[in-house]
C-alpha cells in the first residue's frame, strides 16, 4: 500500500492522481447531495447549433460537425459527463502508474510522451464500460421531460376560476394525465366537464393557466358548479 502510495505521489504521476482525487471530490459531493449527478452535462446538438449561429463559415460537415461526432462517439451527451470523465481519468491513472513503474522508470521524458496516449486509451475504455447504459440513460432522460401541453384542449374534472384551483384532464400520446388548473382571466369561470385550453404554465410551474375552449359559452355565461 506504501508503494502504491508512494508512486500515486511521484511527480510524473501527480496530474492523474490530482484528477482522480478531484473525481473522487465529486462523488463524494453527489453522494452528500451538494451536487447533482447531471451538474455538468450539456446539449451536443445545442452546442453545435451556437456554433453555427456565431460562424456562419463553418457547416454542419465541418470542424463543428466533426467534433460533435466524435463527442458522440464517446458517449458524451448519452450518459453523465461526470461518469465518462470517470472512467477515462481512473484508467488514465492505472495506466500511468503501471507504465511508468514498469516501462517508463519515472522518467519525465516518457511521461510526456504517454500521456495524451494514455488519456485517449481511457476515453475508449469510458465508451466501452458506458455504452451498455446509453438505453437506460435515454429512458430516463425521456421520462424526464417535462409534458408540454400549452396549446392542448383539456376537459374539467374540478371547477376552475381564477383564484380556485381545478383540475382538468388532458391527452398525452396514449395517456390521460391530470394537471392543475386555473383560469388565465378573473373574469372566466369553468365548471367541471367544461373543455379549455391550456394557455400557459404558472411562474411557478404549481399548475398551468387556461382560457375558454373556442366552442363554449361565452366567460360571462359560465358558473362554477
Amino acid at each position: 500500500m506504501q508503494d502504491l502510495l508512494n508512486a500515486a505521489m511521484a511527480g510524473v504521476n501527480l496530474p492523474f492522481t490530482l484528477l482522480l482525487g478531484l473525481v473522487v471530490l465529486y462523488w463524494l459531493s453527489v453522494i452528500f447531495g451538494a451536487v447533482d449527478l447531471s451538474a455538468f452535462d450539456f446539449d451536443i446538438d445545442a452546442e453545435v447549433d451556437v456554433d453555427a449561429d456565431v460562424d456562419t463559415d463553418v457547416d454542419a460537415g465541418g470542424m463543428s460537425g466533426w467534433f460533435a461526432g466524435a463527442l458522440h462517439f464517446f458517449n458524451f451527451g448519452r450518459v453523465p459527463f461526470m461518469l465518462i470523465i470517470t472512467v477515462t481519468v481512473l484508467t488514465a491513472w492505472v495506466l500511468a502508474i503501471l507504465g511508468n513503474h514498469y516501462l517508463g522508470h519515472y522518467s519525465l521524458g516518457y511521461a510526456l510522451a504517454t500521456a495524451i496516449p494514455i488519456l485517449f486509451i481511457g476515453l475508449f475504455a469510458a465508451k466501452v464500460v458506458t455504452t451498455p447504459f446509453v438505453p437506460l440513460f435515454e429512458q430516463i432522460s425521456k421520462e424526464a421531460q417535462p409534458m408540454d401541453y400549452i396549446g392542448q384542449a383539456c376537459e374539467l374534472i374540478l371547477p376552475a376560476s381564477f383564484t380556485q384551483m381545478g383540475q382538468a384532464r388532458v391527452q398525452a400520446e396514449d395517456d390521460e394525465l391530470l394537471i392543475y388548473v386555473k383560469t388565465a382571466v378573473p373574469e372566466l369561470q369553468l365548471p367541471s366537464g367544461t373543455k379549455a385550453i391550456v394557455s400557459r404554465a404558472a411562474p411557478d410551474g404549481s399548475h398551468y393557466l387556461v382560457r375558454a375552449y373556442p366552442e363554449e359559452d361565452p366567460p360571462e355565461r359560465s358558473t362554477v358548479l
